[in-house]
Order: C-alpha cells, then structure tokens, then sequence
C-alpha cells in the first residue's frame, strides 16, 4: 500500500465485546419477566412432586404461583374473585403466633416434601396474613409479613366427614365429586378441623400403602404414621387394599381408591382449603 493511498482505520473490537458482557446477564431476567408475567389470580396448581419409593422423599418442584404480592402500607391488595386466599412463599420467614407475637418457627420456600411452601389464608389485619400451617398446630393460625408472599386464589375445597366416611370434592360451591373412603381406626382416629393441603405426591408405586397419590394436609395425629417419612401428618391418599375403603382402619389418613387419588392429583391445587368434621 502506498502512502497515497487513503487508510480506513479498524474499529476496535472492545466495545461489542462490552455490550456482549453487559447484554448476557441481562438475558435470564428478561426470560424470567416473560415467563413470569403472566398475572391473574390463578390457583397454585404445580406439578405433583414425584416420591420414590420406599422413602418417600419427594424431589423439589420447580413451579410458581402466578399472583400479585402487592401489599400496601395500609394493607393487603388481594387479588380479585371470591375463592379461598393462598399465600405462595417467596422468601424464608418467620411464623408468628400473633402479628408481631413471639416466633413459633422459621418457615423455608419448601415444605419438607421439596414442594412449593403454599398456604391457606384466613384472616388479614394491617400487613400480616394469618394462615393455616402445619408448624401451627390443628386448630391454631399463624401469622406471617404481607411483603414475603404472592397471593393468589382456589375455588377448590374438600370437606371429609367421617361419621358418613364421605370426602365430597367442590368447584366454586358446585359439587364435582364425592368419595367413600376410610378413615383413622378408633385408636387412631382421623382429626377434625380446618386444614389445607400442603404437597401433591406421586409414589410411583401404586402397589405399595400408598397408592399411586398423596395429598399431604396441614393436619397432624398425636401419633407417628408407620411407613411415612412425613412423621405424624395426615394426608389424603390412595390405596390399592379397597376392600379398606368405608371401614376406619387407617393410621388416621383418608384412604381413596387409585382412579380417585389420581383424579385428586389432577386438579386439586396446593392450599386447597380440607375441612375434617365428625
């Protein structure tokens, strides 16, 4: 090249290496935004977290709520309809025994089963959610932040009685099933009271004494369950030994048949209020 000749001088490569660098980070965030954007008031329905037998410790699942947290300095924005409010937890908090009241435990993202931590709501005052919760106690409330939590609604409920040994299945008030089932033996009697649902279990071994399906409740027995790694919960769940069902003879848990767990795992959502009367 003669000196003459008109040079065109090289462009550096250093900034699009510098806006690659700032653009790749970014990129998670904006996938994340899409997926997550979606809004509404849908009802916390993940997929069924898988329990391997014989242990029954179920891998974590990955699924959200799609819900608005929202709170606001003079309270809580809930989200629109009238089904039962469901707190799907976003960060690890405390549970209280009243709003501001003395700590009764530490609550992760995960229940012990690796499920989203997803509770039912039943009372509000000012920024504070009073749900119902295993860690709780039958019977009693707990309390946690507004700010740790997304809302969302289920029109779902189950109501067991066991004097008619009947699990009846509702949809926004309407009847969709209803069940004969088996309940806990007189030594071991089923309880009664407000209870949500807190993991949905697949064993992968339906012929094993827990069917294909669990639904783990909120509810616990003064006893341990034998073979259970959930302790003393109580849990919905299926059975391969029909000829238990309409009979109390169980542990204290809600026996169905296999086709009727599965139906359960099928719709029903985490937070589905339980409600157990005699």
């Amino acid at each position: 090249m003669s000196e003459s000749e008109p040079t065109t001088p090289k462009r550096s490569p250093r900034p699009v290496f510098i806006a690659l660098a700032v653009l790749v980070p970014i990129v998670p965030i904006l996938v994340a935004l899409l997926m997550g954007g979606s809004g509404g008031s849908a009802a916390v329905l993940t997929n069924a977290v898988t329990v391997p037998a014989p242990k029954f410790a179920p891998a974590p699942s990955t699924a959200t709520a799609s819900a608005s947290p929202a709170p606001r300095d003079t309270g809580v924005r809930l989200p629109p309809g009238h089904g039962a409010l469901v707190a799907l937890l976003r960060h690890p908090t405390a549970l209280h025994a009243k709003p501001r009241g003395h700590v009764l435990a530490t609550l992760g993202m995960k229940t012990q089963f690796g499920s989203p931590q997803a509770m039912w709501v039943v009372r509000h005052s000012g920024r504070w959610l009073g749900v119902v919760s295993s860690t709780a106690g039958n019977g009693h409330v707990g309390w946690i932040p507004a700010s740790v939590v997304s809302l969302s609604r289920v029109n779902w409920e189950l109501r067991v009685s066991l004097s008619a040994r009947k699990l009846t299945v509702l949809d926004n008030g309407q009847v969709k099933q209803r069940y004969t089932v088996a309940i806990g033996a007189p030594d071991a009697p089923t309880p009664t009271g407000r209870f949500a649902v807190t993991d949905r279990l697949l064993t992968g071994d339906s012929a094993g004494p827990y069917g294909c399906c669990i639904l783990a409740l909120t509810a616990k027995a003064p006893h341990a369950i034998q073979d259970w790694s959930g302790g003393n919960r109580i849990a919905i769940h299926s059975t391969p030994e029909t000829e238990t069902i309409g009979e109390a003879v169980s542990h204290g848990c809600v026996r169905l048949t296999l086709a009727e767990g599965q139906w359960l795992i099928n719709h029903i959502p985490l937070g589905t209020p339980t409600l157990i009367s005699s």
